[in-house]
């Protein structure tokens, strides 16, 4: 299940493997790892995606709850939220 939420994880936040490989500090190559399933997500690379992207971890593990801890997230307007991620992406923050 983790592979999968990866991969939904990276694709919300519009990001390529490589960038958010280097957004955890980590190689694109471990990364795809984990992705493919071919490698089980350590405790620190969870407390990365917590602390990076604000995942809630018991969802990235079982499936249960949101993608995002705050609610407010999803809250948002998808016009603004697309303003958002395009603005960061201009200025090369994702």
């Amino acid at each position: 299940m983790y592979a999968n939420n990866l991969k939904m994880v990276r694709q919300a936040l519009d990001l390529s493997v490589a960038k958010m490989a280097k957004q955890l500090d980590m190689s694109a190559s471990t990364l795809t790892s984990y992705e493919r399933g071919e490698r089980t997500p350590s405790v620190e690379f969870l407390t990365r995606l917590y602390k990076v992207f604000n995942i809630n971890t018991n969802w990235f593990v079982s499936g249960d709850g949101t993608m995002f801890n705050a609610q407010q997230f999803d809250a948002v307007k998808p016009e603004l939220r697309s303003e958002v991620l395009q603005i960061l992406k201009e200025q090369g923050l994702i």
